[in-house]
This record gives structure tokens, sequence and C-alpha cells, in this order.
């Protein structure tokens, strides 16, 4: 996959990241889809292209919320080199691994926002439930990722 088609994969998720409708029944929580992303690439992708890509996920993310300007991309570096130093070890074609890898991910994400918006039980509640569906959009995502990789192969 070259890093041209990865970023426009990345402009593409977070537009729809940010256009898909809020959960109002779980309080207003949007389903993430950039964490699945960065685990996808972090654990498919030579370490410098998933780590590039992580941070453009993140000053992405950062540029379409409200957030801080950059924590996004921070995090997303910080567990991007996490997992392409851990990937010998991590096995990512098992599906709990999948999704405990996008957790871990969306988790250093959320806990990065906590420091510049502050702590309170409704969003720790609301942090746990982001985490949950982005440990599932992640093994969904990781499906659909490598089918297209099986049929058009390596970009």
């Amino acid at each position: 996959m070259s890093t041209f088609i990865a970023i426009a994969g990345i402009l593409i998720t977070a537009a729809l990241q940010t256009r898909l409708p809020t959960l109002w029944w779980f309080g207003g929580v949007r389903i993430e889809l950039l964490p699945a992303l960065v685990t996808y690439a972090a654990l498919t992708m030579h370490r410098g292209r998933a780590i590039a890509i992580a941070i453009v996920a993140g000053l992405m993310q950062d540029a379409l919320s409200a957030a801080p300007f950059g924590l996004s991309a921070l995090a997303y570096g910080i567990s991007a080199i996490l997992m392409t130093t851990l990937r010998e070890v991590l096995d990512r074609d098992l599906p709990w691994m999948q999704m405990s890898a996008g957790m871990l991910t969306s988790t250093a994400v959320a806990v990065v926002a906590f420091f510049a918006v502050g702590i309170s039980l409704a969003s720790i509640f609301k942090m746990i439930l982001v985490v949950s569906m982005s440990g599932m959009v992640t093994v969904l995502l990781f499906f659909v990722l490598d089918y297209a990789r099986m049929i058009w192969g390596d970009a």
C-alpha cells in the first residue's frame, strides 16, 4: 500500500468519522475509526510508514475536533511505536489481539484527551464505551483491509 493511498484513506476515514451520527442512547458517544486504522498500519506496515500514518491520523483527528492540536498525534505516534516494536510478539491474525490492540490505541487517545479537558465519572463511562466500540471496529477493519489487500495486492 503506497503512502499516498494510505493518507487518502486517512482523510476519508477522518471525514467519515466526523460525519457519523452520535449514539445518543449512550450519551452522545461517537464511533471512532482512526484508532483502528492506526492499529492496522502499526501491525501491518513497516515501522517508518506506520509511524507517519499514525501522526497524520492524529493530526487529522485534531484538525477536525475541538481538542488541542497535536495531542492525538502524540498518542497515536506512541501507540504506533509500541506496536511496531512488539510486532513479532503480537499475532496480528488473531481477532482478540486485533481487538485489544485497537482498544489500547483508543485508550491512549482518550487518556491524553483527559489531560486536556479534565476527567469526570461520565467521561470515564463514555471512554469505556468508545474503547469497546473501537475494539470491535478494529476487528472489522482488519477483515476489510486484509480482504482488499488480498484482492488488489499491495498497491
